[in-house]
């Protein structure tokens, strides 16, 4: 047995009789006197030693002296066989422990020089060990489908040489995987049959942790009573055979439950909260005595999340910032997603709003990552393709059989003479044949050998880079993704600020249309709407650039909107703008050092409908008004609401007196500024006016789809130039 780091198989044995036996075998290794016996003793003293401080000792001093054997030539190929298996598990293990320290690029790396020399000497049995560490460390990263075939090409092996407890081993990673998808029905049915194996096979650290994956699938089934009993079954296996890290699993995973039970149970809560954080405590002590680092910062973020429950804000945002960084450290994305949710709810609650923003987006980030649907149909193809294989495997094997059979019949058909002859003459010039090339076989076998080393050596090298390009292909690809999935979440969050026309329509109680559509996936253009003191206001805005810039001034501006109409009260609109231009400059300019021109153009209009009176002020646009069949256009302020380097003055505020059938048009410059039609030219003001008095009789909804299609029309195969947003309202 040699130290793996297969998922569910970690095991840190210490027993009272563990410093006799190290003493006893020391002893043994200074009186051995071939190194075949040393080999044999380090092995076992690697095996029995649980502090990770000392067995990577012993395994160098293996490692070295394999390394010193395999160069010499006088060696027999079944002696050279033998310490290079002994190598490869010295390599297994220092790609073990390169992974507990959070390194798993230099885990893989090791992983794979291990497989490279099992192959080599066909140790079926270690083959499978090393494809299980390396399907460990993709599903770590992330990379299911690589986990899957390297989990997948285990099991066929472990299969195939009977090896009941590597396959139950197998299972349950695959399992695993099933159950982190959320395909819990495969999962359980996986860990039934990995556990029936274990049982069989009396395998008591299995049996700890497939009886705490069915735990978990019951928890995820909210079923808590068998999701206890499991786990509390698996806490005692794990406890009779001191198997620290299992331990401090368990009482993580008993913790969790409480800590649901308490989310479902409000007369209960406080206490089972408590119980829950008993439990998370006890297992962060035992992760940190073994230095589970993926443990610890899983405990951390459990922890957090019960203090977060209890109302103890500080501790909690320590424990969690704590965890977060951790999960960051080691490049687990499934801890990094809980770390960052948890910290995204503890700064809201503390009206830290922009770090929770922060929080929010890394959230969705790494929640992307982890339900890719690829993933999902990557595991259902693989193991269609196992079901696959292992049936191709079986009607090969039939066809075989009966080619054999038909060969031998024809055979018994010839004559005996015939195969006599033939059989002689052949053996012959075989005979002639190889005692030639013996003799020059002789003479170039230390050249081939030492010919080959050099080609593996090569083949090492090149393999080795072509992971550091993977690696580095892979973060690429991830940054890209990461910049998109923030572009796309802010768009979200500007759509949840936009004020939505269900908003509009209960309020407004008049026929209108809202034609919207941003350059980029976000805008710089938006509009706003509040019915406040008997008045509607109604804001069409365009802010400086657009994309994510324009984003985030649009989410400023309409911050400042409601804080000016809801907090200051002020109600006509050019009191409005007059200070929402000072909060706008503060807010960007504070210490007017800059040359900023950041701001926004803008109408801002408040309906009285009760009184038929409308009171509007405008920065940089035009409102226009259709009565009669007849356009009439009020021009605003030549100055946007934001940083103006001419000679500042306060908004004008115009009125008008409404009656029923006007209708009522503000828009932002994206339209007239398009370029398009046969010449290229812009859409202009004029063809905008044209538009709307050809199209003012059709209902509001007609109208805009009318307005969609001639700017499709007109803009054709060119490149939309700016965020368009066009209002009308029909009195």
């Amino acid at each position: 047995m040699r130290k793996t780091y297969v998922l569910y198989f970690l095991l840190c044995l210490v027993s009272y009789t563990q410093a006799q036996e190290i003493d006893s075998l020391k002893l043994a290794l200074k009186k051995a006197t071939h190194d075949t016996t040393r080999c044999n003793i380090l092995n076992l003293m690697i095996e029995i030693e649980a502090d990770d401080n000392i067995w990577p000792i012993y395994n160098e001093q293996l490692k070295t002296l394999c390394e010193k054997n395999i160069k010499l030539k006088t060696n027999q190929n079944v002696t050279r066989i033998f310490y290079l298996k002994y190598l490869a598990s010295t390599l297994n293990n220092i790609g073990y422990l390169f992974n507990m320290q959070g390194n798993t690029m230099k885990a893989l790396i090791f992983f794979k020089k291990s497989l490279l020399l099992q192959e080599e000497i066909k140790d079926q049995k270690g083959i499978a060990e090393s494809l299980n560490n390396i399907g460990v460390i993709y599903q770590n990263q992330s990379d299911i489908p690589r986990a899957l075939e390297c989990y997948h090409r285990s099991l066929r092996i472990q299969e195939n040489i009977k090896d009941k407890s590597g396959i139950a081993s197998s299972l349950n990673n695959i399992g695993a995987i099933y159950q982190n998808q959320n395909e819990h029905t495969k999962a359980l049915d996986f860990f039934t049959k990995s556990l029936k194996l274990q049982e069989e096979v009396n395998d008591l650290i299995g049996l700890a942790y497939t009886l705490n994956n069915i735990g978990r699938i019951y928890d995820a089934k909210y079923d808590f009573q068998k999701a206890l009993e499991y786990h509390y079954r698996s806490l005692a296996v794990r406890k009779k055979i001191n198997d620290k890290g299992g331990i401090a699993n368990s009482l993580n995973n008993i913790g969790a439950i409480f800590h649901k039970q308490a989310e479902k149970n409000n007369v209960n809560k406080d206490s089972l909260l408590q119980k829950a954080l008993e439990y998370h405590q006890a297992s962060l002590k035992e992760q940190r005595e073994i230095e589970d680092k993926k443990g610890v910062a899983y405990s951390l973020n459990s922890i957090a999340a019960a203090q977060f429950q209890l109302n103890q804000i500080n501790l909690a945002e320590q424990n969690a910032m704590s965890s977060l960084k951790l999960a960051q450290e080691l490049g687990y994305p499934l801890s990094i997603t809980n770390a960052s949710m948890l910290l995204s709810k503890i700064y809201f609650k503390g009206a830290k709003y922009k770090k929770a923003y922060e929080m929010q987006v890394l959230y969705k980030q790494m929640e992307d990552s982890l339900n890719n649907e690829s993933n999902r149909k990557a595991g259902i193809q693989k193991s269609l393709q196992y079901v696959y294989e292992k049936k191709t495997v079986a009607d090969s094997m039939r066809v075989t059989e009966e080619r054999k059979i038909f060969v031998v019949k024809i055979k018994q058909e010839k004559t005996l003479r015939l195969a006599l002859y033939a059989g002689i003459t052949l053996i012959g010039i075989f005979s002639i044949f190889m005692f030639s090339r013996f003799r020059v076989t002789r003479k170039q076998r230390d050249i081939i050998e030492l010919q080959k080393k050099e080609v593996d050596n090569q083949r090492q090298l090149a393999d080795d880079r072509r992971i550091i390009a993977e690696q580095q292909k892979q973060i690429i690809e991830e940054k890209q993704k990461e910049i998109l999935d923030s572009i796309h979440y802010a768009k979200r969050i500007q759509q949840a600020m936009l004020t939505s026309e269900s908003y509009i329509t209960e309020h407004l109680q008049a026929e209108y249309f809202i034609f919207y559509q941003p350059k980029d996936i976000v805008s710089g253009d938006f509009y706003w709407a509040l019915a406040h003191n008997e008045m509607f206001y109604l804001a069409t805005a365009d802010c400086t650039g657009h994309g994510v810039p324009g984003a985030f001034m649009s989410l400023l501006n309409i911050s400042f909107l409601n804080e000016n109409v809801i907090e200051r009260k002020l109600q006509n609109p050019d009191q409005i703008l007059n200070e929402q231009r000072r909060e706008i400059i503060k807010a960007l300019n504070p210490n007017g050092t800059e040359n900023s021109k950041d701001g926004m153009d803008c109408i801002l209009c408040a309906y009285d409908l009760q009184n038929m009176r409308l009171n509007f002020a405008t920065a940089n646009h035009s409102l226009w008004l259709i009565r009669d069949k007849t356009l009439t256009s009020f021009k605003g302020d030549k100055m946007p609401v934001g940083k103006y380097h001419e000679n500042v003055k306060d908004f004008t505020l115009q009125s008008i007196e409404l009656k029923k059938g006007d209708l009522i048009y503000t828009f932002t410059d994206g339209c007239v500024d398009q370029f398009g039609g046969p010449k290229g030219k812009k859409f202009m003001y004029k063809k905008l006016e044209q538009l709307l008095i050809e199209n003012h009789h059709l209902p509001m909804e007609a109208q805009k789809e009318n307005i969609d299609n001639a700017l499709n029309e007109w803009r054709g195969e060119m490149e939309q130039l700016d965020d368009v947003t066009i209002i009308g309202i029909r009195i």
